[in-house]
């Protein structure tokens, strides 16, 4: 029967793609091909790679440059130089041993000897109204012609108010915690320490005292280890 036998075309198997039929067949490539194509990728990996590796120390180097830039300065690239201590720095000053020579002093080891140690004394008004506390000043001052070293530490400082023979008040009666301070001192620089007497008595060892000054003529009287001052006088109202 005609609905039994082959179809027409029925033997032949085609394709709807073009260049997918058996006369279009691609070549497989040869071995030599796929080798040269990983060595070319290899290559490029590696090219890739540096590439990243020299841009991560560019980055690095640069980072690293900023380093001493802060939050406050980002434009500061170099620390700056201190400032020198004035003669009112209350800061200790360290001699220069660069060279190896310390400061010249008649001592030997840098320290002022007394006779190049002035100590003034003086208040800041010459009368003081009821309820107004003197304000004593100390002062030193390097009369020698080299720099040397004083001690212008609270251990070496007392300031002195008395009236006629009758010894008033002594910044040493009371005194708690006295430290050493050496200070190095140019010639002719002066330093100060400002004491505010608060017009009370007091008494060797901080002992009790009965009374407290009356109105009246009073003297101050400054020293410093070894050297004393020259009398101030004021008047307490």
């Amino acid at each position: 029967m005609a609905a039994n036998g082959p179809r027409s075309g029925a033997g032949k198997q085609t394709s709807g793609i073009p260049g997918r039929g058996p006369g279009n067949a691609r070549k497989r490539p040869s071995k030599a091909v796929y080798r040269r194509r990983r060595i070319v990728l290899s290559l490029l990996v590696l090219l890739i790679a540096g590439a990243l590796v020299w841009a991560g120390v560019v980055v690095a180097s640069t980072l690293s440059g900023n380093q001493g830039a802060s939050a406050s300065d980002p434009f500061q690239t170099a620390p700056t130089a201190a400032p020198t201590p004035s003669a009112g720095d209350d800061s200790e000053k360290k001699p220069d041993k660069s060279n190896g020579a310390e400061p010249s002093a008649e001592a030997g080891d840098g320290t002022c000897p007394s006779a190049a140690v002035k100590v003034e004394a003086s208040t800041d008004a010459a009368a003081y109204p009821a309820g107004s506390n003197p304000l004593l000043t100390l002062a030193v001052t390097n009369t020698g012609t080299e720099p040397c070293r004083i001690n212008v530490g609270t251990s070496q400082m007392e300031f002195i108010v008395t009236s006629g023979s009758d010894r008033i008040f002594s910044s040493a009666d009371c005194q708690d915690g006295a430290e050493d301070f050496l200070k190095d001192v140019e010639p002719g620089a002066t330093e100060k320490a400002n004491f505010t007497w608060e017009r009370l008595r007091s008494a060797p060892g901080c002992a009790a005292v009965a009374s407290n000054p009356n109105p009246g003529w009073y003297v101050f009287t400054a020293r410093l280890g070894e050297v004393t001052s020259e009398k101030a006088v004021f008047q307490l109202d």
